[in-house]
């Protein structure tokens, strides 16, 4: 087994989801190596997912706007500082550079299976043996030094300075009645589950339920959002777009359930431990992304032969007809979002 590190760096850049998928690795670390120091690089954007974690020492920003210069000025603040491991769970030109500037440091990168991808969306031809979630590949990179993952899923601790002003901003909205939140958004077209029928389902929630029904999301989801509030009126909060990261995690915890895409909220959710309901389409649980937690649930159209048919997502179907989302029908996704709204509240921490 190698020695014992006494600075790590861990680099995970973007985006949120897979930033919140690193939380197991820090959390293992930390409790592998209660001694030394641990160190986290995001892009700036991102800051929020990691500022309040406990398990890191020190948090460095990477602007993309500094361009080389910026990841230049990073790497020789680092190498200066004498890290002997470097983490690179992104693995891609920017935190090549970073690493090729720590000279001094052992560095373990990522593996990502790209040919078993390939070959998976390519062509439907799957050699994974066994489903690897994400958190987990990012685990197994310090194997070595006998870290092993803990089964206690991602984490995240929202900032009391964003909770208070949240709490105080809806509870006059919500009025004390159980809370459907929605992200109708992704960064891709296939990820999302129409816009019409997350209009059906929130009318549903508040015609039959008597629920409140919270609009997330960011920017580029707003003009979804809108349209679904506007329809709509009282008892649709909309937030989409309004929020950073760290409110829209205090918005969350008061949600009583997610219904959400493949997208970073999802995520949000699971390292909240708040239920949610995520409608896949164009991916499949090889890819490793599905949520985690024992109030997650995923529904998807299993049978379709023509997925997965990305391991990203993509603006049009392929096939242009978009059965992986559209055969997702409202009463399934209702049904399950009302069995969920049965089960006894459980506080959020």
């Amino acid at each position: 087994m190698p020695a014992d590190p006494k600075h790590i760096v861990v680099i995970r850049l973007s985006s949120i989801g897979d930033i919140l998928l690193a939380t197991p690795l820090l959390r293992v670390l930390r409790r592998r190596f209660p001694a030394t120091r641990i160190d986290g690089i995001v892009k700036t954007a991102y800051a929020d997912l990691l500022r309040t974690n406990p398990h890191i020492d020190h948090l460095w920003t990477l602007d993309p706007a500094r361009g080389r210069a910026g990841l230049e000025t990073l790497g020789e603040t680092l190498a200066a500082l004498s890290c002997d491991l470097v983490i690179d769970i992104h693995k891609n030109f920017r935190s090549l550079a970073l690493r090729r500037h720590i000279r001094s440091a052992r560095a373990v990168v990522l593996k990502k299976y790209y040919l078993k991808r390939w070959l998976l969306v390519k062509t439907g031809w799957n050699l994974y043996r066994d489903v690897v979630p994400v958190h987990r590949r990012y685990i197994d990179t310090v194997s070595a030094w006998g870290v092993r993952d803990d089964g206690q899923g991602l984490e995240f601790y929202v900032d009391p300075a964003a909770a208070v002003p949240m709490r105080a901003r809806l509870a006059p909205l919500l009025q004390g009645r159980r809370v459907v939140g929605m992200a109708p958004g992704a960064g891709f077209a296939t990820k999302r589950w129409p816009a019409e029928n997350y209009l059906q389902l929130a009318r549903r929630m508040l015609q039959e339920q008597g629920a409140a029904v919270m609009l997330l999301g960011g920017p580029g989801d707003a003009g979804i959002t809108a349209a679904i509030s506007a329809e709509l009126g009282a008892g649709v909060h909309d937030l989409a777009g309004q929020l950073s990261l760290m409110e829209s995690a205090a918005a969350l915890t008061h949600c009583d359930l997610l219904v959400t895409n493949d997208t970073g909220l999802m995520h949000l959710a699971s390292a909240l431990q708040v239920p949610l309901l995520a409608l896949f389409g164009p991916t499949t649980r090889e890819l490793g992304f599905f949520p985690l937690g024992t109030r997650s649930r995923v529904l998807e159209v299993e049978a379709l032969s023509c997925r997965p048919c990305t391991h990203m997502g993509n603006h049009r179907c392929p096939k242009k007809h978009f059965r992986c989302m559209r055969e997702i029908t409202v009463d399934v996704v209702a049904s399950c979002v009302v069995e969920e709204l049965r089960q006894p509240v459980i506080p959020i921490l």
